[in-house]
């Protein structure tokens, strides 16, 4: 058999190193549109091709996630190369077999049976920047050969960048100007970032990491397990659908409030919303009458909600006094709450020049904004007159 590919220089260098038997791990660190992913899908084809009876785990923190990413790439290329067939596909179990015994799997790092399951040849954690560090030490412990990661540097502190320092590791890095098949539209999408946020340019152009000067949060702690004490519980709800609908948990205990991402996804329609939560509410074993505040924007979903069991408020839409609320708690994120670390990140005031407005960008806030829906809330409703006493006198 043989295979004619169109490549970039990002699958070359990938393969070069897969050939080096001093490196263990590759990690490509890039941009947007640099082809990372693309090429390591056509990598792991033609690996998987040339070695028999090997098993490759393609892994992301959820797998939602990676389904609507890297597995759809992935057989794109396969469906591009003419050697797909449906017959050697497991979707059940998200295994596809080649001809010569290798296989390629598809899990989730959240699935902990997978996570701690079967070893493997070669591992591909995408978006390795999700994944958390006890996460890759069970990946690395099951992984025989080669280990990938790639990422974009969105984070400044990471164990990826302790992992590139390894004298086992090569960091292959790469940009938009690697990916010769960008439409020029798409270039200049990408090019005109610079003027819209810096940090932005950096991280998604440039590919490297960017401390922001104008974060709106800045004050975030990250915690494993939830308080014993909470005292109250109320969850945030921000629609999308392109974009992602977010369902935030919001524990609160005192001055304190404890954060945990429940949903993050996309393309998800009404009855799939509702299916979720339901599932939601089991595992979480939350009483239906625990208040969800929801975003006004879509009344029919929330009137949907509703005629289901659930107990939705809306939202009080005011973001300056919202983003204050928050900026009041003691303020806590899970340490597997992935998209809200992204979000806080990357969630940032306008700039006209050289100042700082007070008004956020409307990007990386879908998080935030359930969040905010949730805090502001439990604020509003929960606020006393700080002492202040009224008394009446008669003369």
């Amino acid at each position: 058999m043989e295979l004619e590919l169109k490549t970039t220089k990002v699958f070359s260098k990938n393969y070069k190193a897969l050939q080096d038997d001093n490196i263990r791990f590759i990690v490509n660190q890039g941009g947007s549109r640099s082809s990372k992913t693309y090429s390591l899908c056509q990598l792991f084809i033609v690996y998987a091709l040339q070695n028999p009876n090997k098993v490759i785990s393609i892994t992301r923190k959820t797998f939602p996630a990676l389904r609507a990413t890297v597995m759809r790439d992935f057989f794109e290329v396969m469906r591009q190369l003419e050697i797909y067939n449906p017959q050697y596909h497991n979707k059940t179990e998200n295994i596809y077999t080649f001809p010569n015994g290798s296989i390629v799997e598809f899990f989730s790092t959240d699935d902990e049976q997978k996570l701690r399951g079967r070893k493997r040849d070669i591992c591909w954690m995408n978006e390795a920047n999700e994944i958390n560090r006890e996460e890759f030490v069970q990946l690395n412990m099951r992984t025989e050969g080669n280990i990938f990661c790639d990422f974009n540097p969105s984070d400044t502190e990471h164990w990826l960048y302790d992992l590139i320092d390894r004298p086992d590791a090569i960091k292959i890095h790469s940009t938009y100007k690697d990916n010769p098949f960008l439409s020029k539209t798409l270039v200049k999408e990408i090019e005109e970032l610079i003027k819209t946020d810096e940090d932005y340019y950096n991280i998604y152009a440039l590919g490297i990491p960017s401390k922001s000067k104008h974060t709106i949060y800045n004050h975030q702690k990250y915690f494993t397990f939830r308080p014993e004490k909470i005292t109250d519980t109320i969850l945030g709800l921000d629609f999308g659908y392109v974009d992602e609908t977010a369902l935030i948990r919001c524990d609160f205990v005192e001055n304190e409030v404890y954060v945990e991402e429940l949903l993050y996804e996309s393309y998800l329609t009404t009855p799939e919303i509702i299916d979720r939560l339901k599932s939601i509410f089991e595992i979480e074993k939350l009483p239906y009458s625990t208040l969800i505040v929801c975003d006004y924007a879509r009344p029919e979903i929330i009137e949907d909600l509703r005629r289901n069991g659930f107990n939705c408020a809306n939202a009080i839409k005011n973001i300056k006094e919202g983003i204050d609320a928050v900026k009041s708690k003691q303020f806590f994120v899970h340490d597997d709450s992935v998209n809200i670390k992204k979000e806080l990140s990357n969630y940032k005031w306008k700039m006209k020049g050289d100042t700082l407005l007070d008004d956020p960008i409307d990007k990386f806030n879908h998080a935030a904004d359930a969040f905010r829906y949730a805090i502001l809330y439990h604020k509003r409703n929960n606020s006393d007159a700080g002492g202040v006493e009224f008394i009446s006198f008669s003369f």
